[in-house]
């Protein structure tokens, strides 16, 4: 970080940055949230269907709340939550990966928008399905907040946490394939 902050310093200035043609890069002035609001109004005005993508965009972030703090907070130690954020990740990335190419292949696009729709069926009701048959068997909240409760550690092993692991790192994967869906 030390060094990224060093060589930040050494950035030409933006103004001063030709191209090899000889033009300028042009800068780009943040929009005020006046200008934002305005032009969403506008938006909204033209194409009213797109108040329907609202919910979508909404649900892009909210499984965060449970995942963080349902799942991976209350039932997990220390060191086994930060290896199960590191899968987490790791599978967001695969994710993104796997679906944005798949979206992105020569198929017509209504056929890839169908397909996509039947595998987010198909996981949704797979990777959330196991997480509801997971969750029934766990400790209330009422005893995972007692201070003193000790969550499960990685080396317990079997169903106590490798189950629970994939089923998080499945969590992440199902994340960014929504994201990616949604956002395609």
């Amino acid at each position: 970080m030390l060094l990224g902050a060093i060589l930040a310093l050494f950035l030409c200035n933006a103004g001063r940055v030709l191209r090899d043609d000889g033009s300028k890069v042009i800068l780009m002035k943040n929009p005020t949230w006046y200008s934002e609001i305005k032009g969403l109004w506008e938006t909204i005005q033209m194409e009213p269907w797109i108040v329907l993508l609202f919910p979508l965009f909404w649900s892009s972030n909210t499984f965060y709340t449970y995942q963080g703090n349902g799942f991976n907070g209350p039932h997990f130690n220390v060191r086994t939550r930060a290896l199960n954020n590191l899968m987490y990740w790791l599978a967001q990335i695969i994710g993104a990966l796997v679906f944005g190419f798949a979206l992105d292949t020569k198929a017509k696009r209504t056929t890839r928008a169908k397909v996509s729709f039947v595998a987010m069926v198909i996981l949704t009701f797979v990777i959330w399905g196991g997480g509801w048959a997971w969750q029934k068997k766990q400790d209330p909240r009422e005893v995972t907040s007692v201070k003193g409760y000790v969550g499960v550690d990685w080396l317990d092993g079997g169903e106590l946490f490798v189950g629970p692991m994939f089923l998080y790192f499945f969590y992440g994967f199902f994340d960014a394939a929504w994201q990616t869906c949604i956002y395609w």
